[in-house]
């Protein structure tokens, strides 16, 4: 009999963060079959094994390879049943809204290779504190980053196995951007892409994150996207994207005004927490 397949979730680790307890009990609460492998350091691998015993621990690519080349380790040695693949980090969480997505995706009779949600955005203490601004439109994708707008997050982000298979990998050249990389390769491809308005997963800030570089991370954004998209949206269609994102996203401007004062994404990271 052919083995059950599963969603592959993994979590590239240094087997150091204190959330990652909490990150591992919320993809083993999912609902669906998932299989959750840790990439970590030669070093810790005895200790998670034991600490974790029903995920899968396997070697990273070292310090230099970083959370993207744990994530390329972890494709070449998952065990092979899976059908579609997500990350989430050691401080971040899945949602139990995951798993109705997951549900709701592949009862669909031609489910979208690529598909994502909401996140929320949580603080140290895992308060939540707003949810992302997100395009629910795939179409207007291109526009909003040719207007420097990353429009959606990959955590929770599910990627059909054969697309994983075409992209090959992610790109080791970014430190921060290659998930944008990864996917927008596969929407520069024709991959499609489907938006569900649940939250499916909890983005951490905290003190010391990469992603509070956000010089760097502008920096790999603008080249990507200039790599992807080579042509120009028309100039009218990127200003309409922006005031489409921007009439959508109003509820989730005004909650992060109350919570955390007049501050763009960027400002947040940068002063997270």
């Amino acid at each position: 009999m052919k083995p059950p397949s599963h969603i592959l979730v993994v979590t590239p680790t240094l087997g150091t963060s204190p959330y990652l307890d909490r990150t591992i009990a919320s993809v083993a609460a999912q609902a669906v079959p998932v299989r959750h492998v840790l990439a970590a350091p030669a070093a810790q691998l005895s200790r998670l094994k034991m600490r974790y015993p029903h995920t899968v621990v396997v070697p990273d690519a070292g310090r230099a390879g970083g959370i993207y080349g744990a994530l390329n380790a972890a494709f070449e040695q998952a065990p092979e049943s899976w059908s579609w693949f997500t990350y989430i980090n050691d401080d971040d969480a899945l949602l139990p809204g995951f798993s109705s997505v997951v549900r709701r995706h592949l009862s669909r009779r031609a489910p979208e290779p690529v598909t994502y949600g909401n996140v929320e955005l949580i603080d140290e203490q895992g308060r939540r504190t707003g949810t992302i601004t997100v395009e629910r439109s795939p179409a207007w994708i291109p526009a909003l980053l040719q207007r420097g707008i990353s429009p959606l997050m990959q955590q929770g982000m599910l990627v059909r196995r054969d697309c994983v298979l075409r992209l090959d990998g992610f790109d080791l050249r970014y430190r921060l951007c290659a998930d944008l990389d990864f996917w927008l390769r596969a929407y520069a491809a024709g991959e499609r892409f489907r938006h569900y308005g649940t939250a499916v997963a909890q983005f951490r800030l905290r003190a010391g994150q990469l992603s509070s570089n956000t010089a760097l991370t502008i920096r790999e954004q603008d080249e990507i996207v200039a790599r992807h998209l080579p042509n120009p949206v028309p100039a009218w269609r990127r200003r309409a994207a922006v005031w489409r994102y921007r009439l959508f996203n109003l509820p989730r401007y005004l909650g992060r005004f109350r919570s955390r004062g007049f501050r763009t994404s960027y400002q947040i990271l940068e002063q997270s927490p």
